[in-house]
C-alpha cells in the first residue's frame, strides 16, 4: 500500500466534510500504512480542488471569445476556503506525532497560489506570496500570471507582474510572454504594447523572441476577427501585419504557427489575396505549411461559396503531403455543398469522411441526411449510419472526468443556500 494517500480519494472526502461544517482532528489516528502527508501529496491535493470546484469552460460548438467560464462567487469563496483550511491542517495539525512538521515547500506554494488565483481570492493570494517571497519562483509567478489572465483579471495579473522585484524574482522570456497572453486575452492592447517596448529596448535584461511577436500576432486576429466591426477588425488585421514585418526586422523568422495566424486573421477578413502573398512568401522561406494552413483556406473558399476552389486545395495539401483531411477540412465544404444544393457530392464526402475514419458532427451529419431526404437522393448506407449514430451517442457519453464534474458541480450548486448561510464558517481563511 501507498505510504501517501492518493488526492483522488482525498479531495472528495474533503470536500464533502467541509460542505458538512465538520472539523479536521487536530492530529491523526496512527496507522501503520500512512507516514505522514508528504510534500508531493499535498501539492496534489491542493490542485486537484480547483479542478473539481471550478473545471473549465465546457468545449463550445463554435469558437467564442475566451472569457471565463461564469462559476458562482460562493463556489469560489468554498474552493479558496477549503484551498487555505486543507494547507493549514496539513502543515500545523496533521503530522504524525512521531515525524516533524512538514515545512512549506515551493511545489505546495505553486499550488496553493494557483488554487486562490483560480478562486479569485486576491487577498490572499498575495499575502501568500509576500509572506513566502523566498519560495516564490519564476515557474511560479509565471503560472500565477497565466491563471489570472485565464480568470480575466489582467490588472491584477499586471500587478503580480509588478511584484516580481518584491518577490525576489527575474521574470525571464517565458514570464514575459505569459503577462502579453493575459493581456491581449482580455482587449489590453496597449499595456501588451507598452509591455513590448519596453522589452525591445537597448540593454533591456529581457528582449523578445519569436513567440513573442507571434503571441501578439495571434490574439490580434483572433480578437480583430472576433470584432463585430468591420473597420476595428481591419484594424486589428493590420496591427498583426506591421508586428509581423517588425518581426523580420528585428531578425526573428516566423515560424509555421506566426503564418498560421497570420493566413489565419487573414482570410477571415476577406483579404485572401494578402494571404496568397504569405502563403507563397512562406515557401519562398523554406516553411512547411501544414494542415491548420490549408484548412484557413478551405474556409474561407466554403464560406464564398467557391466550394471548387476549397476542394482544390484540400486535395493540393494530400497531394503534396502537407497533411491528412480531418473533419475541420471537410465539414465546412460538406456545409457550402448544401447550401449549393449539390447534395450527391456532399453524400460523397461524408462518405469519404467516415471512410478515413474521422466522425463527423451531429449537425452535420443531420444537414446532410435532411438534404438528402428533400432532394430525394440514394440514401447513406446504413451501415455507415449506424457506425456515425454510435460514435456520436459515444461521444457524449465518453467525455473524460464528466461523470466527476457533473456530479460534484451538482452537489454545489444545489447546496448554495447552505454555503452562503454558513459562510462565517469559513470567512476566517479569507480575511
Amino acid at each position: 500500500m501507498s505510504s501517501s494517500p492518493s488526492p483522488s480519494r482525498l479531495v472528495p472526502q474533503l470536500l464533502v466534510a467541509l460542505l458538512q461544517r465538520r472539523r479536521f482532528d487536530a492530529t491523526l489516528r496512527p496507522s501503520p500504512t500512512f507516514r505522514g502527508l508528504s510534500p508531493s501529496s499535498i501539492a496534489a491535493a491542493l490542485a486537484a480542488i480547483p479542478r473539481l470546484l471550478l473545471p473549465s469552460s465546457p468545449r463550445r460548438l463554435c469558437p467564442q471569445r475566451p472569457f471565463p467560464s461564469p462559476s458562482s462567487a460562493p463556489t469560489r469563496r468554498l474552493a479558496a476556503a477549503l484551498t487555505l483550511a486543507f494547507l493549514s491542517w496539513s502543515h500545523s495539525h496533521a503530522a504524525n506525532p512521531r515525524l516533524p512538521v512538514p515545512r512549506l515547500a515551493e511545489p505546495t506554494l505553486r499550488a496553493t497560489a494557483l488554487a486562490l488565483a483560480r478562486a479569485r481570492a486576491l487577498p490572499a493570494l498575495f499575502r501568500l506570496l509576500r509572506d513566502h517571497s523566498h519560495l516564490v519562483s519564476t515557474a511560479a509567478l509565471t503560472d500565477v500570471i497565466r491563471a489570472l489572465g485565464e480568470e480575466g483579471l489582467p490588472r491584477q495579473a499586471l500587478a503580480a507582474f509588478h511584484r516580481a522585484r518584491q518577490l525576489r524574482c527575474s521574470p525571464d522570456a517565458q514570464c514575459h510572454n505569459t503577462l502579453l497572453a493575459a493581456l491581449c486575452r482580455n482587449g489590453w492592447f496597449r499595456d501588451a504594447r507598452f509591455v513590448l517596448d519596453q522589452m525591445e529596448r537597448p540593454g533591456a535584461r529581457c528582449g523578445p523572441d519569436s513567440y513573442t511577436y507571434t503571441v501578439l500576432i495571434s490574439w490580434y486576429c483572433r480578437i480583430g476577427v472576433e470584432t463585430g466591426c468591420r473597420k476595428a477588425a481591419r484594424r486589428r488585421i493590420y496591427e498583426a501585419g506591421r508586428l509581423f514585418r517588425r518581426m523580420g526586422e528585428k531578425g526573428l523568422e516566423p515560424d509555421v504557427v506566426t503564418y498560421n495566424c497570420l493566413i489565419n486573421g487573414l482570410c477571415k477578413t476577406y483579404r485572401v489575396e494578402r494571404a496568397h502573398e504569405v502563403f507563397d512568401e512562406m515557401l519562398r522561406k523554406g516553411c512547411t505549411p501544414n494542415r491548420v494552413t490549408y484548412n484557413s483556406f478551405v474556409r474561407y473558399y466554403s464560406v464564398v461559396n467557391e466550394v471548387d476552389k476549397a476542394v482544390k486545395w484540400m486535395r493540393e495539401m494530400v497531394v503534396k503531403g502537407h497533411g491528412g483531411p480531418t473533419s475541420s477540412t471537410y465539414t465546412p465544404i460538406i456545409h457550402s455543398l448544401c447550401e449549393s444544393r449539390r447534395i450527391s457530392e456532399a453524400r460523397q464526402f461524408i462518405i469519404e469522411m467516415a471512410g478515413r475514419g474521422h466522425l463527423p458532427r451531429e449537425h452535420t451529419y443531420k444537414l446532410v441526411k435532411d438534404a438528402i431526404e428533400e432532394a430525394q437522393e440514394e440514401a447513406l448506407p446504413a451501415e455507415l449510419c449506424r457506425s456515425i449514430d454510435d460514435g456520436i451517442k459515444e461521444r457524449f457519453q465518453k467525455d473524460p472526468g464528466a461523470t466527476q464534474f457533473f456530479v460534484l458541480y451538482t452537489l454545489v450548486s444545489c447546496t448554495w443556500t447552505v454555503i452562503r448561510l454558513n459562510m462565517h464558517a469559513w470567512r476566517e481563511y479569507l480575511v
